[in-house]
C-alpha cells in the first residue's frame, strides 16, 4: 500500500483506539461533540488529519445510530 494509504489507516486506527469513544458516541447529542473529542484526544492540527479522523467518526456514528 502507498505511504498515504498507510498514513490514513494509521489515523483511523488511532481514532478507533481511543478509550471511551463508543461511550462518547452513545452519549453525544450530535456528531460535532464527537469530532471535538477525537480531535482533542489525538491532538490533530492539520486539516488533512482532521478530515481523516472525521470520516472515521462518521462511520462509527452512523454504525451506532443507524439502528435507531
Amino acid at each position: 500500500m502507498s505511504k498515504i494509504g498507510n498514513y490514513i489507516i494509521g489515523i483511523e486506527e488511532d481514532v478507533w483506539g481511543i478509550e471511551g469513544l463508543e461511550t462518547k458516541v452513545s452519549e453525544s447529542e450530535n456528531i460535532e461533540e464527537v469530532f471535538a473529542f477525537v480531535i482533542e484526544k489525538l491532538g490533530l492540527k492539520t486539516n488533512f488529519d482532521i478530515d481523516i479522523a472525521k470520516d472515521a467518526v462518521k462511520d462509527l456514528w452512523f454504525d451506532f445510530w443507524g439502528y435507531y
